[in-house]
């Protein structure tokens, strides 16, 4: 099973250790940790663990990175990852970051719509979720438009910086 994908716009490469070099601009911005638990400040050592944790879980069959990168040009756009397989009821977490200068331009949904008929069809797994953050509607309509559903809301789970948000859980099942 391959685990590159393409879309009419977009190259899905699977995560290798030497992208963090390319990936450290997006991942440091301050917008792309705002609605997120990355580190507020991520330096260039948190960056390379964090790609190598992308191909680790890859390599232990427990998820999957890919980066995110223009099919025309090659440029970076983003990151998207599969972690927290769970084989047995068929289910795993999706999450994504997109350089901002990207923002808007239907990028994330693309890439999330490809994914997710990718972990529905060839992975055959049954049940994808994703979470944001109280506050960002823009990944919420991402989410929407490729056919995730509300499910409902936790409470001041995640922890930024010193301050606890509510988060939004978000679910796709193969067959909706």
């Amino acid at each position: 099973m391959t685990l590159d994908l393409e879309t009419s716009r977009l190259q899905l490469l699977r995560v290798r250790p030497e992208d963090w070099e390319a990936y450290y601009p997006i991942f440091s911005a301050p917008e792309t940790s705002q609605f997120s638990d990355l580190p507020r400040r991520p330096t260039e050592k948190r960056t390379r663990g964090f790609v190598n944790w992308m191909v680790r879980i890859s390599q232990q069959s427990k998820g999957f990175g890919w980066m995110v990168r223009d099919r025309g040009t090659g440029v970076l756009l983003g990151c998207i990852r599969l972690n927290s397989i769970d084989k047995q009821m068929s289910a795993a977490v999706i999450g994504y970051e997109f350089g901002t200068s990207f923002w808007g331009r239907g990028y994330a949904t693309e890439a999330l719509v490809a994914v997710t008929k990718h972990c529905h069809e060839a992975m055959k797994l049954y049940r994808l979720e994703a979470w944001t953050v109280e506050g960002n509607p823009a990944s919420e309509r991402v989410l929407e438009k490729a056919g995730y559903r509300h499910e409902g809301t936790q409470r001041k789970k995640m922890v930024i910086g010193k301050q606890r948000f509510d988060t939004r859980l978000f679910g796709r099942l193969a067959d909706d």
